[in-house]
């Protein structure tokens, strides 16, 4: 077959038993079209699920009554870790599920709260915190390619020098600082120490604090930059392949990555590529509804209602989402013209990449407040109207 993308998005059984069924169909979609083939998936296979918050009442902009659940859009379902596991173990790999929070409970506490513990027993899985507190825990890797000098020399946990493949777990949700958090941004989570994710943002959070339309835009051109450079220097620092799921079971819109004020979907969608996570990140923006066409045309929209004619450079700069942009030019795969794998209830088969949006359950995902000002350009110093501020508010 000629697919980069295989997009799961079939629906029998509970959340969990479609959370399972979704990520072991695709992951065996790959392996049958022969692109798992020169991967080690019998030594060590790190599993990186996305657990940006643990589903904690107690926390700003933790979850609403509704969200209680492992089924929830901001952390990567459970089940969906469970299928990993079992494929990797099928192939008699050794499956480390790997994640480093400072939420409070820290690692093992979103571990308890999504269910990890009691859903992963009896199987070879082991669960690792990557959060390290001592500099020879750290190893120090750099990018292929640098940006953002503030990022040019990174320390991760040394547990990666002993991983033979990366399965990278995403969550399909929305983002108020990057637009899309996918499979790129998730292994930013990685970076050690863990204040220097902090550092990474740039102080650039609408959901915190108030913020001008320039030093958004600024925000989010460094934030992408960082979180491609942290990507780029733990894959090629250590040699791994690398399979990239992007599960959206229920999926995340508006202004994610927390329970607050983002609103869940559910969608039922679970992709995947390997070794291509610009390609299998622009295939979940696709889906989302987040073309090039579609950013473009809503970016002059919102520079006309400030009465801003845009030149076609920058109306480029909205329709091309930078860090896919950037995260193409170090060889992460391309984001345009390729091939998707499509398993649904209606039909198997291969389509294009700009017809995923027919798979969507409903409208176009809500916009992050930021995109909706008109931030989401790294031309920050043509941005007009810069010094306007605003807020995300979080929703009751």
């Amino acid at each position: 077959m000629k697919f980069e993308v295989v997009a799961v998005n079939l629906d029998s059984g509970t959340l969990g038993e479609i959370a399972y069924a979704n990520t072991l169909r695709a992951l065996r979609a790959l392996e049958e079209d022969g692109q798992l083939d020169r991967m080690k998936l019998g030594g060590t296979v790190m599993i990186k699920p996305n657990f940006t918050q643990p589903p904690n009442p107690s926390l700003k902009f933790g979850p609403r009554e509704s969200d209680l659940s492992v089924h929830n859009h901001v952390c990567t379902d459970p089940f969906a870790i469970k299928a990993a596991c079992d494929f990797v173990t099928a192939h008699d790999g050794k499956p480390l599920v790997a994640e480093g929070t400072k939420w409070p409970g820290g690692t093992r506490g979103v571990f308890l709260q999504m269910g990890c513990e009691t859903l992963l027993e009896g199987t070879r899985a082991v669960m690792v915190d990557t959060l390290t507190d001592r500099r020879e825990q750290r190893a120090v890797v750099s990018p292929s390619k640098t940006w953002n000098e503030d990022f040019r020399e990174l320390e991760v946990n040394r547990i990666f020098e002993g991983v033979d493949v990366l399965l990278n777990m995403a969550k399909l949700k929305s983002h108020s600082n990057s637009l899309v958090t996918g499979a790129i941004k998730n292994m930013y989570g990685a970076l050690e120490p863990a204040k220097r994710r902090a550092e990474g943002h740039y102080c650039a959070d609408p959901l915190w604090a108030r913020i001008s339309r320039s030093k958004m835009a600024e925000g989010y051109k460094r934030l992408c930059e960082t979180f491609v450079q942290v990507h780029d220097a733990v894959i090629k620092s250590f040699k791994i392949d690398e399979i990239c799921v992007v599960e959206g079971i229920i999926s995340g819109e508006g202004d994610g990555p927390l329970f607050r004020p983002a609103l869940p979907r559910q969608e039922n969608m679970v992709m995947a590529s390997a070794n291509r996570p610009a390609t299998v990140d622009a295939a979940e923006s696709y889906f989302m509804g987040y073309s090039p066409e579609f950013l473009r045309n809503f970016a002059e929209y919102a520079l006309h209602e400030i009465h801003y004619a845009a030149d076609e450079d920058f109306l480029e700069s909205y329709g091309n989402q930078y860090f896919l942009k950037i995260a193409e030019e170090v060889g992460m795969g391309r984001t345009r013209g390729f091939g998707v794998y499509t398993i649904t209830p209606r039909a198997t088969e291969i389509i294009p990449c700009d017809m995923l949006g027919l798979l969507r359950r409903g409208d176009v995902f809500a916009l992050p407040t930021f995109v909706r000002y008109a931030a989401n350009t790294p031309l920050y110093e043509r941005v007009p109207d810069a010094d306007y501020e605003f807020k995300v508010e979080a929703s009751a």
